[in-house]
């Protein structure tokens, strides 16, 4: 089966890398649409406060490398991507962003936390499987 669109969740972590290798590999030779998506996390910020310079630089730095890693793998493929960044939680963010663009697949890294760590700190992938109007693809890190 061949995806049209392939939303690509990006935060450079090595489990960002290797759904850009696995969605990589799904879109090459397909003439699909990727999407990399990253979700810059919000400050705790009191009500009107704005953020700060050094707050918004580091957001933007972040989200650059996070997207020159993925777009370094994806190269190799020949794949080009479009880059999107918002703000919010990584699984709304992703939520929103493939159900605006139409996404046929979605494909985040999946760290392998433990129950009580993913009951503590949440679950982007878990969340995900929830709530996607589409497949989903969880990829492994290499060596979890």
């Amino acid at each position: 089966m061949a995806f049209k669109t392939i939303l690509i969740a990006v935060d450079g972590s090595p489990g960002a890398q290797s759904a850009a290798r696995i969605g990589g590999e799904m879109a090459e030779g397909h003439d699909a649409v990727v999407l990399l998506v990253h979700a810059a996390p919000l400050p705790s910020l009191s009500p009107g406060q704005p953020l700060s310079e050094e707050t918004l630089a580091a957001m933007d730095e972040t989200a650059t490398v996070a997207f020159e890693t993925a777009e370094g793998i994806l190269a190799k493929l020949n794949v080009k991507a479009e880059r999107i960044v918002l703000a919010g939680s990584a699984a709304d963010v992703i939520l929103s962003v493939a159900e605006d663009r139409g996404a046929d697949l979605i494909v985040v890294g999946h760290r392998g936390y433990g129950a009580m760590k993913r009951f503590i700190l949440g679950s982007v992938s878990s969340k995900l499987a929830h709530h996607a109007r589409c497949a989903l693809l969880l990829a492994p890190v290499p060596g979890d």
